[in-house]
């Protein structure tokens, strides 16, 4: 038995989910249970799925040394099963590796990512990514590798769904909890892809800030159902790197994936296509500017968007 252990956000659990959905029966994914419901959906209940709710992850109120809920998930588990437990993770955090040794005692582990991870911290680990001299590692063949599974299969997962009705919409998904992660260009983008012919629906998160322009009445927040149902329905998905982005991607959906903030290589999907700032960073370490609520300039302009859409 395998647990792979991703308690932080959605993207991050949807990453994983792409290996666990390989062998169900094999892998166990423990991540934080707001995001069980969409996952099931998404794959259509073939997960199987850990609750891991720890209160370091979130953006507000962190307690650093809490297990929080997630203290007892040992518990469920026989001293047997524990023993025979593999936990991994690929993201090189240390406090994920504390709270898996304390809540999975007696079980095997194996953590990766560490380098990445304080090149993602501290500017002088990233230097060598940043200038090219070593490659960056994308994190769907990070956990593939982690789970000893071949690439090659999990890519399959990811064939694109055959051709959506030409009357199926665009689908345009503002979410970020951070505004210097959103496209700013949503409004001039939306009007040009209705001038080319396209029918669009603008989508956000039920807390996410909307980008300048964009009116609320302009934009749905669906639940987890409609969300679902509105990207395998879409004939296009466009995103921002985020959860949704990775979401699309997991459905089998034609995405467009918008950075600015951070390198997309690491975090894109396969199949995905990334249309990325000339002045998105190219190591692992994002912007200053990442996590704040400042609005960013110099993203893909919405011509380039659109002219992405035809090759696609």
């Amino acid at each position: 038995m395998i647990l792979l252990f991703e308690p932080w956000n959605l993207g991050d659990a949807i990453i994983a989910a792409s290996v666990a959905r390989l062998a169900p029966d094999r892998f166990i994914l423990a991540c934080n249970s707001s995001w069980h419901e969409v996952l099931m959906l998404a794959s259509n209940g073939s997960l199987n799925l850990l609750p891991l709710d720890l209160p370091y992850i979130w953006r507000i109120g962190k307690k650093f040394f809490s297990l929080g809920d997630a203290a007892s998930l040992g518990t469920t588990f026989s001293n047997t099963e524990l023993g025979a437990m593999e936990v991994i993770s690929i993201r090189g955090d240390l406090r994920d590796w504390l709270a898996a040794h304390r809540i999975f005692s007696g079980a095997k582990f194996s953590f990766t990512g560490w380098r990445p991870f304080l090149a993602r911290k501290l500017s002088v680990f990233d230097r060598p990514f940043a200038s090219g001299a070593l490659p960056i590692r994308n994190r769907y063949r990070d956990w593939a590798e982690a789970a000893a599974i071949p690439f090659s299969q999990l890519r399959q997962t990811y064939d694109r769904h055959p051709e959506r009705d030409v009357e199926a919409p665009v689908v345009i998904h503002v979410g970020a909890q951070w505004r210097s992660k959103q496209y700013p260009h949503v409004v001039e983008l939306s009007n040009k892809l209705m001038e080319a012919g396209y029918r669009t629906v603008i989508l956000a998160g039920p807390d996410d800030p909307l980008p300048p322009g964009i009116f609320a009445e302009s934009v749905q927040r669906q639940g987890w159902p409609e969300l679902v149902a509105t990207l395998k329905n879409a004939r296009h998905v466009i995103s921002n790197d985020s959860g949704p982005m990775h979401l699309a991607a997991f459905l089998g959906c034609k995405t467009v994936a918008l950075s600015r903030c951070a390198n997309i290589e690491e975090w894109l999907p396969p199949g995905v296509t990334a249309l990325s700032s000339p002045s998105a960073p190219r190591g692992y370490r994002p912007i200053p500017a990442y996590w704040s609520d400042q609005v960013l300039s110099d993203w893909p302009s919405p011509n380039e968007v659109i002219a992405s859409l035809a090759e696609g």
